[in-house]
């Protein structure tokens, strides 16, 4: 997607802490799984965890990125509002993982793909969408018996 070394290095990190807003919340989100969890609470649960990585004063695009992952791609489309490419990336590869329940294959894998399809667009970025779908689709590939070479 076009990111520099230092971008890659941010996403890592901003990936490892996307959920730490979540040591805030009076109740805990069952499983950890945020994508069901009403858009506003997501936004606190973000904002929370930015807030904490801001207080270490040394992880600035770091928090940057978690504030903003949270944040529809349709503000960019829409609003022309910027929006980091590690947290759109974070946005789309969180709900990956939410909607198929860790399951890497099969029908879960399925299933998640075809949720986040639905909110191509407007919710995710169709550029991420996609190259997630190109990574799944050389994993599946290698991973079927019928591979040849």
């Amino acid at each position: 997607l076009g990111m520099t070394p230092r971008e890659v290095t941010e996403l890592e990190y901003a990936a490892l802490l996307h959920d730490l807003g979540q040591v805030a919340l009076r109740d805990p989100i069952p499983g950890g799984s945020t994508i069901m969890a009403a858009p506003a609470d997501q936004q606190r649960i973000a904002h929370d965890g930015a807030e904490i990585v801001r207080r270490t004063g040394v992880l600035d695009n770091v928090a940057r990125i978690l504030e903003a992952q949270t944040t529809p791609y349709r503000q960019v489309r829409e609003f022309g509002q910027d929006l980091p490419m590690p947290s759109r990336i974070i946005k789309v590869a969180n709900a990956f993982d939410d909607l198929s329940g860790g399951k890497y294959s099969g029908p879960d894998e399925a299933r998640a793909m075809e949720r986040i399809h639905l909110g191509l667009g407007y919710e995710y970025d169709p550029r991420v969408v996609d190259a997630l779908s190109r990574v799944l689709d050389r994993r599946n590939a290698r991973s079927s018996p019928f591979t040849f070479g």
